[in-house]
């Protein structure tokens, strides 16, 4: 008898009913999943958890139903690409950091870009690291994240991390996909504050130039801090200020409600019937939007590639808790909040 049926035998024949089950083989995690009917309380679930036979035993409960994972076997590799692709992040977004200052990023002087790296990474790193714990914690197989280095005005494309396998369950793919924007805005916040404090008003004597858009959470920010100013100013913003600036509109991307975005993730977890739907709604909108800005044609590339399509969870609850729903609105304020019509524009 091996490990899955001793278990069944023990914790579920007599007990409850088996509805479905499956073994699973991440190449990382190996284990069982499967789905259970009856009627339980708590202790019993903690009856269950607490079994010797598997390493880790995760639950996922909804009404007169449960299912449980169980981790037969995890083998978790030193993250050797991981901290590699971190550390190129790094040199790329202090060369970054000091060219904002007029230091030249191959010299020593390199290390006085620290002063919009650090703050961007640590908003980026609290994003995945989010999504990280939280994944963790419910028993979703996931990768350490990626950090990826790119010659650009932020010196980097984001960070990410990599899902094995299948999403155990509905309410788990919602607090997972919530955790990561929630984390990086509450970082953002501060940095934000700080470095439009760190920055400087400059009479505007410029006919052109490049100008960023400003969040509505940047406008309030900025407001709290230095008032109504008129058109004949305009802000110098310090690194640290930029480093919270582009923490805001990150967010608001990883928000957008289409596809494998967090906002994809959090839309399908709470109304999946419907994801399909305004998943082609956004596209068409982003579409619409490049009008003004070309960038969002990019984004609606990426979506038509991606698709709208969002694979199944294993265990569906058949009804969320209103917790979860208020997740849904946070989510939504969060996105207003950070969402930038015109990112970029050349006047």
């Amino acid at each position: 008898m091996n490990k899955f049926d001793t278990f069944v035998e023990y914790y579920i024949l007599g007990r409850y009913i088996l509805l479905d089950y499956r073994s699973f083989d991440t190449g990382v995690e190996k284990g069982y999943f499967m789905i259970v009917e009856g009627e339980y309380d708590e202790h019993d679930l903690e009856v269950i958890k607490r079994n010797k036979i598997f390493s880790e035993t995760y639950i996922y409960k909804d009404e007169d139903r449960f299912a449980i994972m169980l981790i037969d076997e995890k083998k978790e590799k030193f993250p050797t690409l991981n901290i590699i692709m971190f550390i190129l992040t790094l040199i790329s977004t202090f060369a970054v950091g000091a060219l904002q200052l007029g230091y030249n990023p191959l010299s020593f002087d390199i290390l006085k870009g620290w002063v919009f790296s650090i703050p961007l990474l640590s908003i980026l790193g609290a994003h995945e690291f989010g999504h990280f714990i939280v994944a963790r914690r419910y028993g979703i197989p996931t990768s350490w994240p990626y950090f990826i280095p790119f010659p650009s005005i932020i010196g980097t494309m984001g960070a990410v991390i990599r899902l094995r396998g299948f999403i155990p369950s509905r309410r788990a793919l919602l607090h997972m996909a919530f955790a990561g924007p929630i984390a990086g805005f509450l970082v953002a916040l501060p940095v934000l504050w700080i470095g439009l404090k760190l920055s400087e008003l400059e009479p505007n004597v410029f006919s052109s130039g490049i100008y960023f858009g400003e969040p509505l959470m940047f406008k309030i920010i900025s407001s709290i801090i230095y008032g109504n100013v008129g058109d004949d100013v305009v802000l110098n913003i310090h690194p640290v200020g930029f480093a919270g600036w582009v923490g805001l509109f990150v967010t608001a991307l990883n928000l957008i409600p289409m596809g494998q975005l967090d906002g994809g993730h959090i839309l399908f977890a709470l109304t999946p019937k419907y994801s399909r739907i305004v998943g082609w709604l956004v596209i068409f909108s982003l579409i619409v939007g490049g009008m003004f800005w070309a960038g969002w044609w990019v984004w609606a590339f990426f979506g038509i590639i991606m698709g709208v399509y969002h694979p199944p969870t294993a265990f569906s609850e058949k009804k969320l808790k209103i917790l979860d729903y208020f997740i849904g609105l946070i989510s939504l304020l969060m996105f207003v909040l950070c969402f930038i019509p015109i990112p970029i524009h050349i006047s």
